[in-house]
């Protein structure tokens, strides 16, 4: 199948953005599915093809024979012009497939400087802007990540946020809008009952008010009848260990901003600085068995060919045995002629 858009790829910066084809992507078929998620990451493939977050998702949805993950990313300025002079949509990088003809799309919000991308995304893709003017066929748009704890200013554009740890309510979420779905029930009452299932904020459920001292929007609570829980609890990983940290992501075939393995240790940090958002939202602090970081960390290598492996946490030298795993990682790597 020739690519949509194969005729105008020479004319933008660095095609391969646009394109996929990567190693260790995974291809599954649309129709043997219940499910299909589009996570759409609001910045380029350079960055996004490094966030760990990204990476642990796809690759937790395709391990579920259910449910199908494909990536988006938001073009560089370049091809937005490329797509909006001819009417085309943005796709997935898997079966070249429009945002709109998924089930669900979601979005990760990294920091407030990506919340537009995240409009740009929604337009490119097709789907209506504003939640209240999506039609019931169209997909749920889902939010996460660390601006999610504050997601007021992007209310109007998002069906669902995602509070906590994704990994610990993500596939349930998408297997039960799927299921709301395929009964026949209406957008609004697939969105209540999500609401209902805990750790979810569905913002056209609840009320807000300028706040008098602070003058800020504030959120009040459910609206009047509609019965959602408040305050919304987030969802929390207890141990890390009960998600395998991946070891097979797809490889960029453009140049990344991390061109090594990249994993992540432990969550939630032990020092508590009062400036720092992720140290709060983070907590507890949860450590991955350093035996298993230690296999995973072999097994990508041997799978991706990097020539780098990177240990990551809020503060790495923090974690419990940081001495010893360092040496049993090294001598490991040096075998393999690998750096740390």
């Amino acid at each position: 199948m020739t690519h949509p858009y194969a005729s105008f790829l020479h004319l933008v910066e660095r095609p391969a953005r646009y394109i996929g084809g990567e190693f260790n992507a995974v291809n599954k078929d649309w129709n043997a599915v219940g499910s299909r998620v589009c996570l759409a990451f609001p910045d380029v493939y350079d960055i996004g093809m490094s966030h760990l977050g990204t990476r642990i998702l796809y690759g937790l949805l395709n391990a579920n024979d259910g449910i199908l993950c494909e990536r988006a990313f938001a073009p560089w300025k370049d091809m937005e012009g490329e797509l909006r002079a001819r009417d085309l949509p943005l796709v997935s990088l898997e079966s070249s497939r429009p945002l709109s003809e998924f089930d669900v799309v979601g979005f990760s919000l990294q920091y407030e400087l990506t919340f537009t991308n995240v409009l740009t995304l929604l337009d490119l893709g097709g789907i209506a802007l504003r939640s209240n003017d999506r039609k019931d066929d169209a997909p749920l748009i889902l939010a996460g990540g660390p601006t999610a704890t504050h997601p007021e200013p992007m209310g109007p554009f998002l069906d669902a946020i995602l509070l906590g740890d994704g990994e610990e309510r993500l596939v349930e979420i998408v297997e039960l809008w799927t299921s709301l779905k395929s009964s026949g029930l209406s957008r609004r009452e697939r969105l209540v009952q999500l609401a209902q299932s805990g750790n979810v904020y569905v913002p056209a459920l609840y009320d807000r008010s300028v706040d008098a001292r602070s003058e800020l929007m504030v959120v009040d609570g459910p609206s009047e009848g509609i019965d959602v829980p408040f305050p919304i609890v987030r969802a929390l990983v207890e141990d890390l260990n009960a998600h395998p940290f991946p070891d097979d992501s797809p490889e960029p075939v453009a140049e990344a901003i991390f061109e090594r393995v990249s994993m992540e240790i432990a969550r939630g940090c032990t020092e508590g600085c009062r400036f720092c958002q992720a140290g709060m939202i983070y907590r507890p602090v949860r450590e991955r068995d350093p035996e298993d970081i230690v296999d995973t960390l072999v097994r990508a290598i041997e799978k991706g060919g990097y020539d780098e492996v990177g240990m990551t946490s809020l503060s790495t030298a923090d974690f419990s045995c940081i001495a010893p795993l360092i040496k049993k990682v090294t001598e490991k790597l040096r075998e393999r002629r690998v750096g740390l």
